[in-house]
């Protein structure tokens, strides 16, 4: 049953990676206009995701100081990894087409980590495992609308860039087989694995999300956003035990 959904969750979340022509569409000051707000919504999810519902079955299976450890290596691991790629992306000697497959590398890694996040949340639990999924999908719709517009810039056709993040947003499958085959090969595995992308979650949203919202003047509709997210990832137990009975 596990497997099924772990399927499911990630076939959803792969096609959100075509909603970046969509948000295109819409026209450069729409989109400008909308996403910081789904920023705000992408943040409360996340939060709300790990502290609502990953540590609470942390906390069930045992919350120790090496848990607790685990998290911030997760946390540090991310820093690391989006320093990385951030060096990259601005090395100054990198041509603007290299520039968008360094990009689309990035985004493969993290599509893996969403893949590996997905998984052990389902293995976890099944509300542990909704939420992480809603909480990955609110994250890459402006993610995705994001990368497509920096590899339309870069030189792609629309129907290329589409097609890349499409195709990248698959990895999240490797990710997720890496957990599935880890579970099988080691009983257990899911009390590491779940603090580490817990870790980088809290990184998501605390490092990169946050910040690009604590200066907009209209800070009561972000609020209003994230505490929207966050009430989300709270009502998942009640939603699933509705549709369940």
């Amino acid at each position: 049953m596990a497997i099924e959904l772990i399927i499911y969750s990630l076939m959803v979340t792969s096609l959100l990676s075509g909603l970046g022509a969509l948000f295109l569409a819409l026209g450069d000051e729409k989109t400008q206009l909308v996403t910081p707000y789904l920023i705000s919504l992408s943040a409360g999810t996340i939060f709300g995701g790990v502290f609502i519902h990953l540590v609470f079955k942390m906390a069930a299976s045992g919350y120790t100081r090496f848990t607790g450890l685990l998290i911030l290596t997760g946390l540090a691991a991310s820093l690391v990894l989006e320093r990385i790629i951030h060096w990259h992306c601005h090395n100054k000697n990198h041509h603007v087409e290299a520039f968008s497959y360094v990009l689309v590398a990035g985004d493969a890694v993290h599509n893996v980590l969403d893949g590996i996040l997905i998984a052990s949340s389902f293995l976890a639990g099944t509300s542990a495992g909704i939420a992480s999924t809603v909480a990955v999908m609110a994250h890459k719709i402006p993610k995705e609308a994001g990368d497509f517009g920096v590899l339309v810039e870069s030189g792609f056709s629309d129907r290329k860039a589409v097609g890349f993040n499409i195709g990248i947003s698959l990895f999240m499958f490797v990710g997720a087989g890496i957990v599935l085959a880890l579970s099988t090969a080691a009983s257990g595995i899911n009390t590491f694995l779940l603090p580490l992308v817990a870790g980088n979650f809290v990184y998501i949203a605390g490092a990169d999300l946050l910040p690009r919202f604590k200066q907009d003047e209209d800070i009561l509709l972000h609020l209003v956003m994230f505490i929207f997210g966050t009430a989300a990832m709270y009502a998942v137990p009640f939603i699933k035990s509705f549709f369940v009975s």
